[in-house]
């Protein structure tokens, strides 16, 4: 067993996470397998309640399925959360109390008040929480937000943007409203936060929608105009047909420039079929160049790196998490009354 410090180990000269992944689906898969490609961080346990469907790594990882095992153990410093939304609250309350710090996967929660409790109690307990809005580490959307603050798309006035999935055929709990929020809180939240990310705060929001049979908001458009005028114009579902690749896109207009950016996947993001990112400039189209790296392993190395030297976490901060979910309800009300709702 390595040596324990206080919050971290020494390996040689490398100083290293020790990791708690905890929940092994579509996510917590995707999560460690970017764990793979870090120098800092290491999974050393593994907690999920359904360990005969991963016998294939049953040698590698140390499995418990117990999450209070887990915490108690001195050789994690850090528990990553991917688990479905509805326990998000639980088990963070849980790791800030036990004096981890926490990475969870998006969203954070289903409400303001539930995000409120969250950071009241991790503010409490003295850790740091980040949370996994992984478009804000996307290659792609990365490069539209370092051309927002150029002179060739820094007067921004139209986005539009979609992301189109079948229904999830790994678990029945996405169906659910208040297990998953629906699309609205799996799906429309990552343009959603990404947008606020480009432009700013929200004036108000307009959306319609289709539900389920349990009630949750599976077709979402929302209308959003910000305090500076621009207009966004976006789409989220998770009820395409089967066959209907996932599919995302953003293009974001200037009085001159657009930017347009669209990929086509498999069934959900393992494999992507097809994708283009162009820039139409002075009547010039030109493909953007874009460097073929992991989001995950790009949002994970970052989560270690502000942990391992204190730094402050200013591509997620909290307050963008919190506002974020502000604007989901807002847009929630906006799809049950039918009407515009400011913030």
């Amino acid at each position: 067993m390595k040596q324990r410090r206080t919050n971290h180990t020494r390996i040689g000269e490398d100083i290293m996470q020790r990791v708690g992944l905890v929940g092994l689906g579509f996510i917590g898969k995707a999560h460690l397998e970017a764990y793979h490609k870090l120098l800092n961080a290491e999974v050393v346990a593994i907690c999920t309640r359904n360990v005969d469907r991963h016998k294939d790594i049953l040698s590698t990882y140390t499995f418990i399925s117990d999450y209070e095992e887990l915490l108690i153990r001195d050789d994690i410093d850090l528990v990553d959360i991917c688990l479905p939304t509805y326990l998000h609250e639980e088990y963070i309350i849980k790791a800030a109390r036990a004096k981890k710090n926490i990475i969870c996967e998006k969203p954070l929660s289903l409400s303001v008040e539930s995000v409120r409790r969250i950071l009241d109690e991790v503010e409490k307990c003295g850790v740091k929480l980040f949370v996994g809005h992984v478009l804000r580490f996307w290659p792609q959307y990365q490069a539209i937000k370092a051309y927002s603050e150029t002179e060739t798309l820094k007067d921004i006035e139209i986005v539009h943007a979609q992301r189109l999935g079948q229904p999830a055929t790994w678990s029945s709990w996405f169906k659910h409203p208040k297990k998953s929020g629906g699309a609205l809180f799996d799906l429309h939240l990552h343009d959603i936060d990404f947008i606020y990310y480009l432009l700013g705060e929200v004036k108000y929001v307009y959306a319609q929608g289709t539900q389920n049979q349990y009630g949750a908001w599976n077709h979402i458009m929302t209308t959003l105009t910000f305090k500076g005028g621009e207009k966004a114009f976006v789409e989220a579902s998770n009820r395409m047909p089967p066959g209907y690749p996932f599919t995302m896109t953003l293009r974001a207009q200037t009085h001159k420039n657009t930017l347009d950016f669209h990929l086509k996947a498999g069934e959900n993001i393992e494999s992507i079929n097809n994708s283009s990112f162009v820039l139409f400039e002075n009547e010039i189209l030109t493909e953007v160049p874009v460097e073929r790296v992991d989001p995950f392993q790009n949002e994970l190395s970052y989560f270690v790196d502000c942990l391992e030297n204190d730094r402050e976490n200013k591509i997620v901060p909290l307050d963008d998490v919190l506002y974020v979910i502000r604007l989901l309800e807002a847009i929630n009300l906006s799809l049950e009354t039918g009407h515009e709702v400011h913030i």
